[in-house]
């Protein structure tokens, strides 16, 4: 049923709980884990400056979320790309073909009370394929 799932990771932890779910299903149906990050698009005067840092940085979470997910068993790939989150999320999972994408309902950035993170809500209106939301 699922061959390749699609898990963003923000660092907050709904979406390491996403990150669990994703490789237990990876699990179950014999499928591949592609865990991505994705950098928000930064004023060009900025941009120069951090960017390296903040991919640095979000591959080394990257690492630490598969490395947190060896004893599933599965194969972990990673991506970091930059650009509007949810609109990345979307273009890959439909550029790779991905089958399922797992994301949790809300991230680092979102306000206490919401109750769906504006990422996981636009993921799931646009997302070529189904979307399992984790809370």
């Amino acid at each position: 049923m699922y061959k390749k799932i699609l898990v963003p990771i923000d660092g907050s932890g709904k979406s390491l709980l996403a990150a669990c779910h994703g490789a237990e299903l990876a699990s179950n149906f014999g499928a591949s884990v592609t865990l991505i990050h994705v950098i928000p698009v930064l004023p060009l005067d900025v941009r120069g400056m951090v960017i390296n840092q903040f991919r640095a940085e979000a591959k080394e979470l990257l690492k630490k979320v598969a490395r947190d997910l060896d004893r599933f068993n599965v194969s972990i790939d990673i991506k970091v790309k930059t650009g509007k989150t949810a609109e990345s999320i979307c273009r890959i999972a439909r550029k790779h073909k991905y089958d399922l994408i797992v994301i949790g309902s809300r991230g680092l950035s979102e306000v206490k009370g919401y109750l769906l993170g504006s990422v996981s809500n636009a993921v799931t209106i646009h997302a070529p394929c189904p979307v399992l939301i984790i809370r």
